[in-house]
């Protein structure tokens, strides 16, 4: 199976445990824009979770050229995705940390902000973010493996 967005997006079937409705979608920009790296296509989906406009899910993916350019990406365009930040010895950091576990079962680099997740796997840097304080982590975790799933599942298998 080829890597495209076609072949990673979840949809209203994936989603179907929640009972998702699909409210929108747009292209977006690298997180890191204007800046390099540049992600050579960046897309959001919002979904609505359990039949309610107040548990909402966006969910981005971004495709890069290089593992490296994803994992930089992803580290400096976790600074763009809050303005929330963290005390950190010396200063300021992003709210987007690595988590206090490895149970989450997602890509290469994970960072963590409450219940949102983000993760670079090979090329492509997934963000999933609940909007207004009403999905536990459970939820966006469960979405962001399934995911993570699908990216392994679409990758060109090694012999």
């Amino acid at each position: 199976m080829e890597l495209t967005l076609e072949s990673i997006q979840l949809t209203t079937d994936d989603l179907a445990d929640v009972a998702a409705h699909h409210t929108s979608a747009q292209e977006i920009n690298s997180p890191t824009a204007p800046r390099r790296p540049t992600a050579q296509f960046g897309w959001r989906d919002r979904w609505w979770l359990n039949h309610t406009a107040a548990q909402q899910v966006a969910i981005h993916y971004w495709f890069f050229e290089s593992d490296d350019e994803a994992r930089t990406a992803a580290d400096e365009g976790r600074f763009r995705l809050s303005a929330q930040t963290v005390r950190k010895l010396g200063g300021r950091d992003s709210i987007y940390q690595p988590p206090s576990n490895d149970k989450h079962g997602l890509g290469d680099v994970v960072w963590q902000a409450g219940v949102n997740f983000l993760f670079v796997q090979q090329t492509i840097v997934v963000l999933v973010a609940e909007i207004g304080g009403q999905i536990p982590e459970e939820t966006t975790l469960h979405i962001a493996q399934k995911i993570s799933k699908k990216i392994q599942s679409a990758l060109p298998s090694k012999r």
